[in-house]
């Protein structure tokens, strides 16, 4: 297999659906394949994944497998696609769906995916699916249906100059699958039991068998081809459960995160952080649409875009931009405008950003999920990485396979588990120097032990009154000293041992508020003693934080918790290199280039306009602030114009009057 596949050296993409039911009688009436083309070219756009077969079962070439969309008579869109796209040195990986195909699941619903109670996933009849009458499941795991699959590839590798494949949905509805092909799988490979952990192990061995099958077809017939196949993008401190099970199955990863839609502004991040760390190539993929997939006539403002491209450019991922082709094959001249703006200027910062490295200072261990439940996992992770992006400590988020060599200190997010080989690996590491920051119940084992023991702490259950209060040592952060500051959140009975102290002390309530016993509008006031047993505790290399910091931040934007979390950072590895006194709001992310430093900051703000929905409308500025860095940085250079920052003193130098971005050089930094 090449060490290139073609989709790599690809930096701009858009990722074209074009999900069209066959009750729309006028589908590529108005297409142009020449202007089609051109319109990418004229966008900057240097790949398009086109679509052989939608979510609908349709398909869009002539076909004896599948079944062709009626309004097409035979004619073969997806042929002239990649003919004009390859003719304008466009390359253009082929999408097609797999769980969700309504033809194939309406002509064989043997092939459907079924819950345990021998019901249709994804059907009216099933009461637990959170959508009834969407999208129906098919089994990727029936033996008929793989071959039905093959037949269809084949079919495009025999028709086409295939540059790569996508597969789409390739996942099963959280009740499936429990038809007889997939009990003799769970049978075969230990999976019988219904709870969500072996579900998720489940789905992963499958998910793993169905990828050596295609990626071992597609590469016996175009070595060269890019491959990636799209799940959930399920995360797990254990490395063999979820995205990176398929690594080496695929050429690349593809990080699909709308901001606009359920997943928020603070999705990507997280997992950016991690596949960027995986010695693979990755796409970050976004949306032009104001809202979700599909929103024809959405689009969303341009620094919105420029944001979401931007901040995947400077965390070393090639771009990638959802649309959806509206049925008659025009496409949109707005959102291509849209489009265009934005990868003019990413392609114009490519040399900027070439061969260049990460620089992450802070190791984030995935947390696990308490009682299987993902959402509350995510949000400890997606604050883990905001709280570190708003103080300006570069990160990097890590599993039990990776190496923890490079990082200063490693944070245990909330509920991150504690298996045999990552106890030793955490041993080794602080026993070598490294520095910890944990919470809640991380550093506890799948049984709920605490594992870490070479940290003088003993756990003593929860916490009985709630919401308490933090009371800051003067010694540890005076500013959180003069009050106490409440703690939504249930915490841990925590003490210290030998060489441990007291950061912050716990103030209970009078009392537990309920609907016969309460005080005022909210939670009841703090005592006036502490508790016997604390809320942060710190020793050598290390700080405890018995309550859920991270979820809490994310839940509730607590900022007396984040102002409590940076000065632990402050004890442990002292202010950030880059950044330091920086606005939150100000993201500034480091990167190597030989001997120079190169720095990229963006201004974006996103604003709640809409019940669930983030905006980003305008650039903000960079006017009045300074940058303070090492004494190491003699000179910085705006990449942009080539001009030098006016230096304030040693180590601060004034910012420009621009908006939004600013590449900065700091040359022969490493020669000093």
């Amino acid at each position: 297999m090449s060490t290139e596949p073609s989709l790599v050296s690809h930096k701009r993409l858009v990722h074209l659906d074009f999900h069209t039911s066959p009750y729309i009688p006028d589908v590529a009436s108005e297409f142009d394949a020449r202007e089609f083309a051109r319109t990418f070219k004229r966008a900057h756009v240097n790949a398009v994944t086109v679509f052989a077969k939608c979510h609908h079962g349709m398909s869009y070439y002539p076909t004896t497998v599948g079944t062709q969309h009626p309004a097409l008579a035979g004619r073969d869109l997806l042929g002239e696609q990649i003919e004009a796209l390859h003719r304008e040195g466009i390359c253009c990986p082929i999408y097609t769906t797999v769980a969700w195909e309504e033809d194939a699941a309406q002509r064989r619903p043997e092939w459907r995916q079924m819950t345990k109670g021998g019901l249709f996933c994804g059907s009216v009849a099933d009461p637990q699916h959170p959508h009834p009458g969407a999208w129906k499941f098919l089994n990727f795991l029936h033996p008929d249906y793989l071959d039905y699959i093959e037949a269809h590839v084949r079919e495009l590798l025999a028709r086409y100059d295939v540059d790569g494949l996508f597969f789409d949905i390739v996942f099963f509805d959280p009740s499936a699958c429990w038809s007889e092909s997939s009990i003799r799988f769970r049978e075969a490979h230990g999976f019988m039991d219904d709870d969500p952990s072996t579900q998720r192990r489940f789905e992963s061995a499958a998910q793993e068998a169905f990828a050596r099958r295609f990626t071992a077809l597609l590469h016996g017939a175009r070595p060269q081809a890019s491959i990636f196949y799209n799940q959930t993008n399920f995360t797990s401190i254990d490395s063999q459960v979820g995205i990176r099970k398929l690594a080496e199955e695929m050429t690349h990863f593809e990080v699909e995160s709308l901001p606009s839609g359920f997943w928020g502004y603070h999705h990507f991040p997280k997992l950016a952080r991690q596949v960027s760390s995986w010695q693979k190539p990755w796409i970050g993929q976004t949306g032009r649409f104001q809202r979700m997939w599909g929103d024809f006539g959405g689009i969303k403002p341009q620094a919105a875009l420029e944001y979401e491209c931007f901040r995947t450019q400077m965390l070393g991922g090639n771009l990638g931009i959802g649309d959806q082709l509206p049925p008659r094959g025009t496409l949109d001249a707005a959102a291509y405008a849209l489009i265009g703006s934005v990868y003019e200027q990413c392609e114009a910062a490519e040399p900027f950003y070439a061969g260049s490295t990460p620089l992450p200072q802070v190791g984030i261990l995935l947390a696990s999920h308490p009682g299987n439940d993902y959402l509350e996992a995510s949000k400890s992770m997606e604050a883990a990485v905001m709280m570190c992006d708003e103080a300006h400590y570069d990160s990097i988020v890590l599993d039990d396979a990776s190496k923890l060599a490079g990082v200063d200190v490693v944070i245990l997010p909330d509920t991150t588990v504690i298996t045999t080989a990552l106890r030793e690996t955490l041993k080794s590491y602080y026993a070598q120097g490294g520095n910890l920051i944990v919470s809640y119940k991380s550093g506890h084992d799948a049984a709920g032990a605490w594992a870490l023991d070479f940290l003088p702490l003993t756990h003593q259950g929860e916490v009985d009154l709630y919401p308490n209060y933090w009371r800051a040592r003067a010694d540890f952060a005076p500013e959180l000293s003069v009050s106490d500051r409440v703690i939504y959140s249930k915490g841990l009975n925590v003490t210290g041992g030998d060489g441990a102290r007291v950061l912050v002390d716990r103030v209970l309530p009078y009392f537990k508020r309920t609907d016969l016993k309460f005080s005022s509008h909210f939670q009841t006031p703090p005592q006036s003693n502490v508790d016997a047993f604390p809320a942060v505790i710190g020793g050598e290399r290390f700080v405890y934080f018995a309550d859920p910091i991270f979820r809490e931040y994310r839940q509730t934007g607590n900022l007396a918790i984040r102002d409590g979390w940076r000065r632990a950072m402050e004890l442990a590895i002292g202010l950030p290199p880059f950044g330091a006194g920086l606005p939150t709001t100000v993201q500034c992310v480091p990167r190597r280039q030989g001997d120079d430093l190169l720095l990229t900051l963006l201004h974006y703000v996103p604003t709640r306009k809409a019940l669930e929905i983030d905006v980003i409308e305008e650039r903000m500025s960079f006017a009045g602030l300074t940058l303070r860095l090492p004494a190491a940085a003699k000179i910085i250079q705006n990449a942009a114009t080539g001009e030098a920052l006016k230096r304030i003193s040693d180590g601060a130098f004034e910012l420009p009057m621009s908006s939004g971005r600013l590449l900065l050089r700091v040359p022969r930094f490493w020669q000093s």
